[in-house]
């Protein structure tokens, strides 16, 4: 498993973290499979789409960072993207983690426009690998909210070019 050398670089508990539960390794797997690791509850979008969002009494990290919410989407019952929501306080803890496990990534980083004229930076890192894409957002359509999303490089298509759309160290809005 291509995560297994990040629990050994910080004082984690794998089977309370993200990576462990819905691992990179597990993208394309049938959601019945996924459930033996991770407590979900999941709705049926569309017929060929279903989303699925951590419950209550779990408790979910990455890299020893608790984490606000966690989706997985499944396209035709097999795990395609995950994305997990923390707070953009911890996002300088986050970073560190995803480097030492997945090594430094493509530094995407765009300058923020927000409301009354106030510019501001956004880092925005990202891996592409054969077997999934992730993206870790500073502030992800929020000023208080960061994300790590990683998926199947089908699934990770539209956020990638949305992402890549913007020049690097470009302006964009918040």
């Amino acid at each position: 498993m291509l995560v297994a050398s990040c629990w050994g670089s910080a004082a984690v508990s794998a089977s309370d973290d993200v990576l462990q539960r819905l691992a990179p390794d597990l993208l394309g797997s049938e959601l019945t499979g996924v459930f033996e690791d991770a407590e979900l509850t999941c709705r049926q979008d569309r017929a060929d789409l279903s989303r699925c969002v951590a419950t209550g009494s779990a408790r979910w990290t990455l890299g020893g960072v608790s984490l606000n919410a966690v989706e997985a989407v499944f396209a035709d019952h097999q795990l395609a993207r995950v994305a997990v929501y923390f707070p953009e306080a911890r996002f300088a803890d986050v970073l560190p983690f995803l480097s030492a496990c997945f090594g430094a990534g493509e530094d995407w980083s765009v300058t923020l426009r927000a409301g009354m004229a106030g510019q501001f930076s956004d880092q925005i890192r990202l891996w592409e690998t054969d077997r999934f894409v992730l993206v870790a957002q500073q502030y992800d359509g929020k000023i208080d909210r960061s994300s790590v999303i990683y998926g199947t490089t089908r699934a990770m298509a539209p956020l990638v070019q949305r992402i890549k759309s913007s020049p690097r160290g470009g302006l964009r809005d918040l």
